[in-house]
């Protein structure tokens, strides 16, 4: 997958691990949404997961977000979504 020319990871405001809250049964989905929603246009957030987490994709996506899926060799998934 090609890196989209959007993706500069200087404009990222905000990075979740997300693994602490997958692993004690919780979602993450609504944290996410509500932090995205602070972002100014052109901003990015990051959310690393052990998987690629569609249904947020799909949420933030329907909400106007970019977004760009990035594995990473240690098996876990970098998802940026950037405010346009």
């Amino acid at each position: 997958m090609e890196t989209p020319a959007w993706l500069d990871k200087t404009k990222i405001k905000i990075t979740l691990d997300a693994r602490p809250i997958l692993a004690s049964g919780g979602h993450p989905v609504q944290r996410v949404m509500e932090e995205c929603a602070t972002l100014q246009p052109g901003e990015i957030y990051e959310i690393i997961t052990p998987f690629p987490p569609m249904p947020m994709i799909e949420k933030l996506t329907a909400l106007g977000f970019e977004n760009c899926v990035e594995p990473a060799d240690n098996g876990l998934f970098h998802t940026y979504f950037r405010k346009q």
